[in-house]
């Protein structure tokens, strides 16, 4: 195990998807880390219990955070975000850090081959698209027609698709959105930025038809 003492205790939160993972990693690998089965708001508090206890500290003793702003899981995404603005709520410390990273940012960690185009699903008929940047961060991320992203980029690797409303694509070009394949922070930290807010990623507005109001005949 490498020298976390000369850094801060970090917690790792990520519910973009299923199973929701929790852990606390150290500068190459992880500390501990859970992935539990379960409703986001229950696995959540299940996964970081278990967690603390095998490293056997406090929660009072994180002092950073690195939280999955998404895409993916709307609810899971919201119930990660209260629960990291509570728990920075909780320490009422100035030198409480929130780092926020992209699933898709993380996924091309993952996969394979360097560089490579990452797509996930979006809402029916449509998909994400992340070109690489040389800085990670930096990717450029689009919505797209779900025939105009497979068309186009035939050679991406995907998200999976948990709704299952997508196109099927080529099961080895899916990736296992498994974080403990991440070397730790020193990984972690290439994808992730400043997060003062700790919102959701919402690249698209939900929208709405607007009302037009009628005149109803005498």
């Amino acid at each position: 195990m490498d020298n976390q003492s000369a850094n801060p205790v970090s917690l790792v939160v990520d519910a973009s998807s299923s199973p929701v993972q929790v852990g606390v990693p150290s500068t190459n690998h992880w500390q501990a880390l859970q992935q539990v089965e379960a409703q986001a708001l229950e696995g959540l508090f299940t996964a970081t219990e278990k967690v603390l206890n095998d490293c056997g500290i406090e929660i009072s003793k994180i002092k950073q955070v690195y939280f999955c702003e998404g895409p993916g899981s709307t609810l899971g995404l919201r119930l990660a975000a209260a629960f990291v603005r509570t728990l920075r709520w909780s320490q009422k410390s100035s030198g409480f850090k929130v780092f926020a990273y992209n699933a898709l940012d993380l996924a091309s960690i993952l996969a394979p081959q360097k560089n490579a185009i990452i797509q996930a699903p979006f809402r029916v008929g449509f998909r994400f698209v992340r070109i690489p940047h040389i800085e990670p961060i930096k990717s450029e991320k689009k919505i797209i027609s779900e025939d105009e992203a497979l068309a186009e980029y035939p050679e991406s690797y995907h998200l999976p698709d948990l709704r299952k409303r997508s196109k099927p694509v080529d099961p080895e070009k899916t990736l296992d959105y498994d974080i403990s394949l991440i070397s730790g922070l020193s990984e972690l930290q290439i994808v992730s930025k400043p997060c003062p807010d700790i919102l959701p990623f919402n690249p698209k507005a939900n929208e709405f038809k607007k009302w037009t109001p009628r005149t109803l005949a005498g």
